[in-house]
């Protein structure tokens, strides 16, 4: 643990991270819902799907990852945009209360682990995809999309706002690809000084995020912006190390949110995985423990990754320093 990378008093995030090493999120949810049956490969709303169809499913897999030891439980609302909910029929309203539902559904399973084992009630992230999620063709690993900054601020704002509505602990926007993306967010997150943020970055490599842009000049932005932690999700763990040291190196901001994927390779081709490349749980949490040593305040995981994985990390979360 480096507190020089801890933020400081007044911070929202200060009471948050309080006498811990790092704090666990949870893991991956739209494999986590398939691997319990459910199809949603395809879907434009994606794990988003079952805030309609199947929220009790939803509840379960938010109270899986509580009872793993996550001390933030994430919203099913990453593809969940305004738009993309009118595609699927909702009314603006309607819209709305589905936002104010995952919420409450993520805030409900809390509140069953903190009854059932009179621990602390797990803070509930609302999730925002980018563009690209909406678009739901993969473009959130690219950025190959139209970056004009109005249109992204209309994409992004109101979703913002009813989930902030909706008593959401954390504002988390995920995934993003590209530096443009990212001025806007932190420009919508700006409004909210009294709520923890996050904003994390997909990569390419270890150097650069999806759209080119260099990862330590998007992590940089953030730096007039205290409440909101910067960070990267979704990409193979053996890249993170990378990235952190070379950020570190160039004298950037620190990488203070890690969650990445499980490792496997998705074949575009079979509509499938390559699990050969994939880690297993104690490899997962093996490569955390170097995240822990460069700086790392948020640590979770991503897609294809479980409960049983959530456990391993929060193992690591209390472990002495």
């Amino acid at each position: 643990m480096n507190p020089g990378r801890r933020p400081p008093a007044g911070n929202p995030w200060t009471e948050i991270l309080e006498g811990r090493r790092f704090l666990v999120l949870d893991g991956g949810l739209a494999s986590e819902i398939e691997r319990r049956g459910v199809t949603i490969t395809g879907d434009p709303l994606w794990s988003a799907r079952l805030l309609l169809d199947n929220p009790a499913l939803l509840e379960d897999i938010h109270l899986a990852y509580a009872q793993a030891g996550a001390d933030i439980l994430t919203t099913a609302t990453y593809q969940a945009s305004l738009p993309g909910l009118a595609a699927a029929g909702l009314a603006a309203v309607e819209s709305r209360a589905v936002l104010a539902k995952a919420v409450h559904l993520a805030q409900r399973a809390g509140a069953r682990r903190a009854q059932s084992c009179g621990v602390k009630t797990p803070l509930v992230a609302a999730s925002m995809g980018p563009y690209g999620a909406y678009l739901a063709d993969g473009s959130e690993y690219t950025g190959a999309y139209p970056q004009d900054k109005a249109a992204l601020r209309a994409f992004h704002e109101q979703r913002m706002a009813a989930l902030v509505d909706a008593g959401a602990d954390i504002l988390a926007c995920e995934s993003i690809p590209s530096l443009a993306e990212g001025e806007v967010l932190l420009d919508l997150l700006d409004a909210y000084p009294h709520l923890p943020c996050w904003l994390s970055f997909t990569c390419r490599d270890a150097l650069h995020v999806s759209h080119g842009e260099p990862v330590a000049a998007c992590l940089s932005m953030a730096a007039d912006f205290p409440h909101v932690l910067v960070g990267v999700n979704c990409l193979h763990p053996h890249l993170v190390g990378h990235l952190m040291a070379s950020v570190l190196a160039s004298g950037g901001a620190p990488v203070q949110v890690v969650y990445a994927n499980r490792g496997d390779t998705w074949i575009t081709a079979t509509r499938d995985w390559d699990t050969s490349t994939g880690l297993d749980d104690a490899a997962y949490a093996a490569y955390a423990t170097d995240w822990v040593q460069l700086g790392a305040l948020l640590i979770g995981s991503c897609c294809r990754t479980t409960p049983a994985t959530t456990a391993k990390l929060a193992s690591l979360s209390t472990a002495d320093a």
